[in-house]
């Protein structure tokens, strides 16, 4: 078989035998005619002859080569402007058949032919990449004119034509101030702007107050926090702004030649919230230790609004606050704070700080531990004998230390035990003083002195002993002596009485001169203007006297020798506990008070005692008002009576008035009703029973004196005016007082009376107090997840005074309390922080007051748990080639979410986290699994995938073979 061209451009004749290559042409031994890289020239007829044995045939092919013009995809005109200094990019796309050559013509007329690889032109800064694309680098203002790409092939020739413009650079220069100051509100938004033009075009970047950088792109940029949003104009957004945005941004704008800068100060003011429940901000460590004597100090910094109350509890579970302390050494400021003087071993426990206001109480526990030391003598500089001259004076030094203060005893020769605790009684007469510091001090020694002296030094936690040797000198007969002074006095201490707040004078009375007087805490008295002033004759004069002035202050003096005498005068100040309208002896009253609506009611608090109470008013809603107030309805005059101008029916409700002084407290208890103005006061009242504290229940009957009025008991026992039982008092102005009353003393009390218009009647109900009611209860048990929190309510209908939760150990929580894992909240809630399997079962809740107790509340609770399971895991044998990365999956479900770790042949423990992580050659993705790049034999082994977590362990195992 045979082929013949008859193409026109081809070699006429000309013939390719079977399985026969010739250039471009090849036949197969099939007879089937290759032609590679058809061209133009290959087109016309094609004479396929057939010969064998028994004769010839022939088929005649006419090819035809298709040719594609030649087209450029840009448009055909089109200008481009740039700067100066920058690269430009001339893209020349040309498509046609076959394939076109492109050249571009310079504005200078040279040209520049493609290439497979990047061609550069000579002496320029011109490249032409396989591709097409002329390429300008820092293009300059000669490179400006008209550039021509022409693509041509043998279909023919397209071209494109583009123009050049190169602009002159200019600096970038920003819009906006250099500097400038924002204020944000809390969570508000703001926009930082930063516009800049320049030659080339700026980019524009802001470095935020945490040295983070934002650059300007295409699309909206996002910051750290993503409330920062950088837009591609150079605007920064600010959106709902914290805290942690304020401070110092810096926006840069920069291109080829400079760059400028602008600065933005951003300030975020922080909004008070309109209700915020009180918290503790800051406290004193959970663990303090101050030494005996010493000052405690205990910082509370509390937090909300309305602005809440401070109140410590000391470990002899007594309250303090910054109005009231029962110890002059314990006193609460105004910050909370809580100081402590003169520590001693009963302030050494827990104190517990709770912050309350409207919105909510938090709390805090400290514990506070007192260091002491037990009792020494310092033996230092002291001798153990000593020598002294008939007559003279002896003077043993004793000093000892320790906590609490050691006391000093010693023991005469004589046996006579002397204590530095000891005070002079007026008319005794002693040779010998013992000092606060335990100094002993003869002024006429004898004979008799001559001996042994012991000092002993004891206090809570040791005893420590000293003993000295005295020898008396007897020289010549001395002269006797000079008589000692002598202080007159009547026969019995010198007690002055006087009221708080007053002058007192305390006479000496002596004969000689008067060297000091010593005050109740063992310091001298110096003469200070407006409290202490010492008159001619020795008498001491203290003004303005307080509860603190009062004890016994002693006079010493002495005479032309030099002998000394003391006396001591007793300085007493008078008290008096604050009453309320003259109600004696009562710590707390109630009293029902009814107001008409819209019309001015007056509520009388008139306290009295010595020094003057001070008085304050506690409305609903525990809001405290002082003496004088005013406000829009309510003035509370400086007497303490409080003035309603215009009472509504939301004002109902118990009010109380407390009267506080150095002396102690009084509380009156206001049950206030307010009804409608037409409304006549009703001839039986309702007044609810408070339980073991005092009530007083008025009566006034029209036309009849309370001297005429009887109560009639709920048992029926009669009580005129004046009588008196162990539990009831009619008074003579009519009312009925109830001291410390209980349940039993519920019911109906009648006061009854006789007039001039006839009998009339008053009914007054005690009635006692609901007992709680639990108002919630779980209808179905309650599930939670391994390791998440519990919170199971008990709310209470009223306010229970004992509530608490039974754990299903059999553990008792009271409210508020903790316990490890477990709290009970002030309102109630159980609180179990990571919860386990273990802490499933019945939880019981149960609230009780003085009146009974609520049926328990019981909820059964549910831990859900799983143990772990690998839902995609390896196969049991993965096979991998060399250097071809592979990847193993590992999968796994559970509850609590199950731990993931990959163990190699080589022992090595590979975790699961929640970034990636790369150990040599294996890759650890957080979702489990593990990726082996460029793996080796070395690499082959047995691999381990383990699923862990506080319920179970589940595995799965793949053998690995490189190959």
């Amino acid at each position: 078989m045979t082929l013949t061209s008859s193409s026109p451009s081809y070699h006429t004749g000309a013939s390719v035998a079977q399985n026969t290559k010739v250039n471009r042409f090849e036949v197969h031994p099939n007879g089937t005619l290759i032609i590679r890289r058809a061209q133009p020239t290959d087109r016309g007829q094609y004479l396929c002859r057939v010969q064998s044995q028994h004769g010839e045939d022939q088929v005649t092919l006419n090819l035809v080569v298709l040719l594609q013009h030649p087209r450029v995809l840009q448009p055909r005109h089109r200008d481009i402007t740039v700067h100066q200094g920058t690269v430009v990019h001339l893209d020349c796309t040309v498509l046609g058949h076959p394939q076109p050559r492109i050249t571009w013509v310079l504005p200078d007329h040279v040209r520049v032919v493609t290439a497979l690889l990047p061609t550069v032109a000579s002496n320029r800064r011109l490249s032409l990449l396989g591709n097409g694309t002329l390429q300008i680098s820092q293009a300059a203002h000669a490179d400006r004119g008209v550039y021509r790409c022409l693509g041509s092939s043998v279909a023919g020739t397209d071209a494109v034509t583009v123009r050049l413009q190169v602009l002159a650079a200019a600096a970038p220069a920003i819009a906006q101030a250099a500097h400038e100051n924002v204020s944000l509100a809390e969570g508000a938004s703001a926009f930082l702007h930063c516009t800049a033009v320049g030659t080339p075009s700026a980019v524009i970047h802001w470095t935020t107050p945490d040295g983070a950088r934002l650059v300007a792109a295409a699309d909206t940029q996002f910051g750290a926090g993503r409330n920062l949003l950088l837009f591609p104009n150079g605007t920064l957004q600010v959106r709902g702004a914290v805290a942690g945005n304020a401070g110092r941004y810096e926006c840069a704008a920069s291109n080829a030649l400079a760059a400028s800068r602008r600065t933005v100060f951003l300030s975020v003011l922080r909004v008070k919230p309109a209700f915020a429940k009180a918290r503790i901000a800051a406290a004193s460590p959970q663990r303090t230790d101050v030494l005996y004597g010493g000052a405690l100090w205990l910082d509370c910094l509390a937090t909300g609004d309305p602005e809440p109350r401070v109140i410590w509890r000391t470990p002899t579970k007594k309250l303090v606050d910054s109005q009231y302390s029962y110890d002059p050494r314990i006193k609460v400021f105004a910050n909370g704070t809580l100081a402590v003087h003169s520590v001693t071993e009963k302030d050494a426990g827990d104190f517990l700080c709770l912050a309350r206001n409207r919105a909510g109480d938090d709390f805090a526990q400290l514990r506070v531990n007192v260091l002491t030391r037990p009792a020494k003598i310092e033996r230092k500089q002291l001798r153990s004998s000593q020598e002294v001259a008939y007559g003279g004076r002896l003077k043993v030094d004793c000093v000892a230390s320790g906590l609490p203060d050691p006391a000093i005893t010693w023991a005469l020769p004589d046996g006579t035990m002397v204590h530095n605790a000891d005070k002079l009684r007026p008319g005794r007469t002693r040779r010998y003083v013992v000092f606060d510091n335990g100094t002993l001090l003869f002024t006429d020694v004898g004979l008799p002195e001559e001996g042994d002296y012991t000092c002993y030094a004891e206090n809570q936690l040791g005893k420590d002993e000293m003993k000295v040797r005295v020898k008396v000198k007897v020289a010549a007969a001395p002269d006797p002596p000079p008589p000692p002074p002598r202080i007159r006095f009547d026969g019995g201490p010198q007690v002055t009485a006087v009221p708080y707040g007053e002058t007192a004078s305390l006479h000496c009375g002596a004969e000689g001169e008067v060297l000091s007087w010593i005050s109740p805490t063992n310091r001298a008295i110096a003469p200070v203007p407006g409290k202490y002033r010492v008159l001619d004759n020795g008498t001491l004069v203290v003004h303005k006297v307080q509860r603190s002035d009062g004890g016994n202050y002693t006079c010493t003096t002495a005479n032309g020798a030099g002998l000394q005498s003391r006396r001591v005068a007793a300085l007493e100040v008078l008290l008096m506990a604050p009453s309320i309208n003259g109600l004696q002896g009562v710590s707390a009253a109630v009293v029902a008070v009814a107001a008409a609506q819209g019309q001015r009611k007056l509520v009388d608090c008139v306290a009295t005692g010595t020094p003057p109470p001070r008085v304050m008013w506690v409305f609903p809603g525990n809001m405290v008002v002082p003496v004088p107030y005013h406000s829009g309805r309510t003035t509370v005059h400086g007497n303490g009576t409080l003035e309603l101008r215009a009472p509504r029916r939301g004002d109902s409700g118990q009010l109380t008035c407390i009267a506080r002084n150095e002396g102690g407290e009084a509380r009156l208890m206001i049950s206030l009703t307010v009804g409608e103005a037409a409304e006549r006061a009703p001839k039986t009242e309702s007044v609810p029973l408070t339980v073991g504290t005092a009530m007083v229940l008025n009566c006034s009957l029209q036309g009849v004196s309370a001297a005429h009025l009887t109560w009639i008991l709920p048992n029926g026992l009669p009580l005129p005016s004046g009588a008196r039982l162990p539990k009831f008092a009619h008074r003579p102005d009519g009312s009925l007082v109830i001291s410390n009353p209980s349940v039993a003393e519920a019911g109906a009390y009648r006061c009854q009376g006789r007039g001039a218009g006839g009998p009339a009647e008053r009914t007054v109900a005690v009635t006692p107090g609901r007992r709680p009611e639990i108002t919630h209860r779980y209808a179905a048990p309650v599930r939670v997840l391994n390791g998440e929190s519990l919170w199971l309510h008990c709310p209470t209908s009223g306010e229970p005074l004992r509530l608490t939760w039974t754990l299903p150990s059999g553990v008792v929580l009271a409210r508020p309390q903790r316990a490890g894992r477990y709290a009970v909240l002030p309102n109630g809630t159980l609180a179990v922080r990571q919860a386990s399997v273990y802490d499933r079962g019945s939880y019981v809740c149960r609230a009780a007051n003085e009146y009974g107790g609520a049926a328990p509340s019981a909820v059964e609770v549910a831990v859900v748990a799983h143990a772990p399971r690998i839902t995609d895991g390896p196969p049991p044998k993965t096979f991998a080639r060399r250097g071809v990365a592979l990847q193993l999956n590992c999968e796994a479900t559970g509850v609590p979410r199950a731990e993931i770790a990959w163990e190699t042949p080589d022992r090595m423990r590979l975790a699961v986290g929640t970034q990636p992580r790369l150990y040599g050659n294996k890759y650890i993705h957080p979702q489990g699994a593990l990726v082996i790049q460029n793996p080796t034999a070395r690499d082959a082994g047995l691999y381990r995938c383990t699923a862990r977590n506080a319920v179970g362990v589940d595995s799965k195992a793949t053998y690995l073979n490189v190959f």
